[in-house]
C-alpha cells in the first residue's frame, strides 16, 4: 500500500506478447582502476537477516496516522529505514523531494518530538531541517541502521517514464541521486518504480498519458538506469571512502510480471524487496488474503491458472531466476484490506464482494478529491483493528492455515478484513529461514502495535483506543531473524565443468499464460556434432514446463528449479558454423533460466542471452507448414516483424522463395527484415505441399501440439500450440485452414 491512490496490483490474468530474457551470472557493474576502489560492504553486512521498514514521510500531520514521526520509528530493531517517498522531476530528470516542507524545511515547532521519552531536537549545526534533520540525529545514536532514500512508488512514479526516454536523462538523474544522498546523509538510493513492464495499464491510471506510449521499451531503459546508478553509486563509494546502497522495491504480481523481458537490473543489486502484498483488494470482488505467503488452491481469482500465484512463495521462486536467496527480501504488510457484504466463503474467505469496507473499517482509505471522504479500500493501520476487536464481540480473529496469516470477520456486517499478527510473523521467519532470505521488508512502519499511554476508555478517537502504534511485530520480527544467525551464502552455478565451442541463446515470447522459447545452438567447432545431443538448463518452479517441439524433454526435481534435460532427435546433427532452432512451451512467466550445457558442457560465448534478440529486429510466426494440393496459402499470413527501435516492420519483410500448391513437393522460404540502424534477421521454413490425408475428428480428451490437424463442425483446423479440452474456434490456439 502506498500514498495516494491506492495501490492496485491488479492480478488480472491477460497480458500482451513480450519478448523474454534469460538468467546472465551477476557481475560487477564496473571494472575500477588500481587507484580506483569501490569500498565493499562488509561480507557480514551483506549476509545479515535485514529487516527493512518504509518511513511515511506524511504521517507526521495526520490524525489517522497517529502523527507518525522519526522519533516513533523502531530504530532499535530495524537495520534499513526507507524514506518514502521522492520522485523523479519530470522537467529536470533529476530527484526531487515529495514533501519538501516535511523532508528539509519543517521546524517541528509546537509538536512534541520525542524518543524513548526524550526530546529529540533538530540538529542546529546541518545546513536543513525537517525529517531529514531528525534522520541524521538519530543515525548518530544507531549508526548500523542504514538510511535509503525511496524514490518512486505508486502516486509517484510518473517522472520515471519520461526521464527514462533518453540516454541524457538517466545520465541526469543517476547523477543528482549521487549528490542527493552526500548532501542529506543518506546511505543509499532505493527504486520502487511502479512498473518497468509492458503489461498494459500496469501501473498508476493517472499515469497512462505517459507511460502507455512507453510499454515496448520501459523494461529494456529501466535495465540501463539500473546500471547507470549502480556506476555512479560506485563511483561515489570509491570518492567518499563508503560503501553505497542500490536496492529495488518489485512487484510480486505474475500479471505485471508477465510484461517484464529481462530482469538484467538484480545483479546491479546489493538486494531486492519483494512487494509481497496488495494480492487481493477492493478492486475485485475475490474476497482472499491480502499478502499470503503460500499458495492456495482455493483462491478463486487463479482457479484456472497452472498454480496459484498470489502468494510469497510464487514470487520468491520467479526471482530465484536472477538471484540467490539471500539477496531476495520478503514484504510485509502493516495494514489491512477488506470488504462489507461479503457473500460465502468460510467465515468469508474464499467468498465474493463488490464493496469495499468502508466507515471504521476504512480510516487509511485515500482522500482523492481532498473532502474528507475517503475511498473504500478497508484500509488500515493494524493497531486500529486490534482496537476494532476490543469495541466489538462480534469481530473474530481467524487463521487460515494455507495461505498462514489470520484475517477479521465481523458476522453480523459480513466484514471481512486482511490481517497481521504475532502468529504470522512466526510463519514468516520460519519462512524465511526455511528458504535462507535475506530478511524482511515492511510498509509501514506506524501500523505496527503498542499499548496506547494515551488510552481514554470509550473515547471514539482514533488515537486514544487501547493500541496505538508500536513495535511488537517489529520487534518479534527482528528477534526472530536474529536467532536464525548469518544467511548461507549460496553458490549454485555450475563449477570445474569443461567448455564447448556451441553457442547457446535462449529466448522467447510470453503470451499469457504460455512462455514459446527459442533455443538456438550454433557450432563453433570444425567438427560435426552429431544428433541426440543434450542441453540441460535449471528453470525456476515459479513456471512448468510444458513441451518440446523437436525431440526429447525429461524433468528432473532440484529444489527451487526443475532441471529440463532436452535431448535432439537423431537427424539433428549441427554442421561446423550451423546453427538449429529449438522450441517449446513453458506454462506462466519466470525470471530466467540458470546453468545451461551442452553436452555436459558449459557453452561458450554467453551461456545464455537473447540480446541478438534485443539488437536485431525480431520476426515472428514463421515455422513449417504442412499443405494439401491446392490449398491456399499465402506466406505473410500470421507473418510480423518488429523492433524496440523501430516499432512494427510488418510491411518491410522480404520472402525469398516460392511455393506452387498445384504440385506435390518440398519448398523453402526465407524472411528477411531490416530495421533502421541496418541491422538485420532472417528466419526460415519449409513448406511441404502433398496429397490430402485423412484428418481426425476433433477429440476433447485428447492432447494436441502444434501441426495436428482436425476436423470439428465440418471445418478443418490447425492447431498452432499444445491445448487440450478448448474446441476450435473458442481459443486461438486453433486457425481455421
Amino acid at each position: 500500500m502506498k500514498r495516494g491512490k491506492l495501490k492496485k496490483v491488479l492480478s488480472s490474468l491477460l497480458v500482451t506478447a513480450v519478448a523474454f530474457s534469460a538468467f546472465t551470472s551477476p557481475v560487477s557493474a564496473k571494472t575500477f582502476t588500481k587507484d580506483e576502489k569501490k569500498v565493499e560492504v562488509s561480507k557480514e553486512k551483506q549476509l545479515e537477516r535485514k529487516v527493512v521498514g518504509y518511513f511515511p514521510e506524511w504521517a507526521y500531520k495526520s490524525e489517522a496516522q497517529g502523527y507518525f514521526d522519526v522519533g516513533d520509528l523502531q530504530w532499535d530493531y530495524l537495520t534499513h529505514i526507507q524514506y518514502s517517498f521522492a520522485m523523479v522531476d519530470p522537467d529536470t530528470n533529476k530527484i526531487a523531494f515529495g514533501d519538501k516542507h516535511a523532508a528539509i524545511e519543517e521546524d517541528f515547532k509546537d509538536m512534541n518530538i520525542t524518543h524513548k521519552g526524550k526530546p529529540l531536537e533538530l540538529d542546529k549545526n546541518l545546513p536543513y531541517k525537517g525529517h531529514f534533520n531528525l534522520l541524521q540525529t538519530m543515525k548518530k545514536q544507531y549508526p548500523d541502521v542504514d538510511l535509503l532514500i525511496s524514490v518512486g512508488g505508486w502516486a509517484g512514479s510518473r517522472g520515471f517514464y519520461t526521464m527514462l526516454d533518453t540516454d541524457e536523462g538517466i545520465e541526469t538523474f543517476a547523477n543528482s541521486c549521487v549528490d542527493f544522498i552526500r548532501q542529506y546523509g543518506f546511505d543509499g538510493v532505493d527504486i520502487d518504480f511502479e512498473y518497468p513492464s509492458s503489461t498494459s495499464q500496469s501501473g498508476n491510471p493517472d499515469d497512462f498519458d505517459v507511460s502507455e506510449p512507453r510499454r515496448k521499451t520501459i523494461n529494456e531503459r529501466y535495465n540501463l538506469m539500473m546500471k547507470t546508478l549502480r556506476e555512479k553509486l560506485d563511483k561515489a563509494s570509491s570518492e567518499d571512502n563508503k560503501p553505497y546502497l542500490l536496492t529495488a522495491a518489485v512487484t510480486a504480481s505474475s500479471w505485471v510480471l508477465g510484461g517484464v523481458s529481462s530482469n538484467e537490473y538484480a545483479k546491479y543489486l546489493d538486494f531486492l524487496s519483494v512487494m509481497s502484498y496488495d494480492f487481493h483488494g477492493g478492486w475485485n470482488e475475490f474476497v482472499e488474503n491480502l499478502a499470503n505467503i503460500y499458495p492456495d488452491p482455493a483462491d478463486k481469482e487463479t482457479a484456472n491458472m497452472l498454480m496459484p500465484v498470489l502468494c510469497m512463495d510464487w514470487a520468491y521462486r520467479y526471482y530465484r531466476g536472477v538471484l540467490p536467496p539471500e539477496k531476495i527480501i520478503m514484504g510485509i504488510p502493516y495494514y489491512t484490506r477488506g470488504w462489507e457484504n461479503v457473500q460465502g466463503g468460510t467465515n468469508g474467505l474464499h467468498g465474493t464482494s463488490k464493496t469495499p469496507a468502508s466507515g471504521k473499517y476504512n480510516i487509511w482509505g485515500d482522500d482523492l478529491d481532498g473532502d474528507g471522504n475517503l475511498e473504500p479500500a478497508g484500509a488500515n493501520p493494524l493497531w486500529h483493528v486490534l482496537n476494532l476487536l476490543e469495541e466489538d464481540p462480534n469481530l473474530k480473529v481467524h487463521w487460515d492455515d494455507v495461505g498462514k496469516v489470520p484475517y477479521v470477520w465481523q458476522d453480523n456486517e459480513k466484514v471481512f478484513l486482511s490481517f497481521e499478527n504475532e502468529q504470522s510473523i512466526d510463519e514468516r521467519i520460519n519462512y524465511i529461514k526455511e528458504k535462507n532470505l535475506g530478511g524482511a521488508l515492511i510498509w509501514v512502519m506506524n501500523g505496527d502495535y503498542g499499548e496506547n499511554p494515551n488510552y481514554v476508555k470509550g473515547s471514539t478517537n482514533v488515537n486514544e483506543g487501547k493500541y496505538t502504534f508500536g513495535n511488537t511485530l517489529t520487534k518479534r520480527l527482528k528477534e526472530g531473524l536474529d536467532k536464525i544467525g548469518l544467511c548461507t551464502e549460496t553458490d549454485e552455478d555450475l563449477k570445474d565443468i569443461p567448455e564447448i565451442g556451441v553457442e547457446a541463446n535462449f529466448s522467447g515470447v510470453y503470451d499469457h499464460p504460455n512462455y514459446t522459447y527459442s533455443l538456438k545452438l550454433t557450432n563453433h567447432t570444425d567438427t560435426k556434432i552429431d544428433g541426440g545431443w543434450t542441453v540441460s538448463f535449471d528453470l525456476p518452479k515459479s513456471a512448468i514446463y510444458k513441451s518440446s517441439w523437436g525431440g526429447t524433454a525429461s524433468l528432473k526435481d532440484n529444489g527451487d528449479f526443475t532441471t529440463v534435460t532436452l535431448t535432439g532427435s537423431a537427424w539433428q546433427s549441427i554442421d561446423p558454423g550451423a546453427t538449429i532452432e529449438v522450441q517449446g512451451m513453458i506454462g506462466l512467466c519466470f525470471s530466467g533460466v540458470r546453468n545451461l550445457t551442452f553436452n555436459g558442457a558449459k557453452p561458450v560465448g554467453k551461456n545464455i542471452s537473447n540480446v541478438p534478440e534485443k539488437e536485431a529486429p525480431v520476426i515472428s510466426g514463421v515455422k513449417d507448414v504442412n499443405l494439401n494440393i491446392n490449398d491456399k496459402f499465402n506466406p505473410l499470413d500470421g507473418i510480423t516483424a518488429s523492433d524496440k527501435t523501430d516499432g512494427d516492420l510488418t510491411s518491410k519483410i522480404k520472402v525469398t522463395g516460392t511455393v506452387d500448391t498445384s504440385k506435390a513437393g518440398t519448398y523453402k522460404l526465407t524472411y528477411e527484415v531490416s530495421n533502421s540502424k541496418g541491422v538485420k534477421s532472417t528466419k526460415t521454413c519449409t513448406v511441404t505441399v502433398g496429397t490430402p490425408t485423412q484428418t481426425d475428428t476433433y477429440d476433447p480428451s485428447k492432447i494436441y501440439t502444434a501441426g495436428d490437424k482436425v476436423i470439428y463442425n465440418g471445418k478443418q483446423y490447425l492447431c498452432k500450440w499444445w491445448v487440450q479440452g478448448q474446441a476450435p474456434g473458442t481459443t486461438d490456439a486453433w486457425q481455421a485452414v
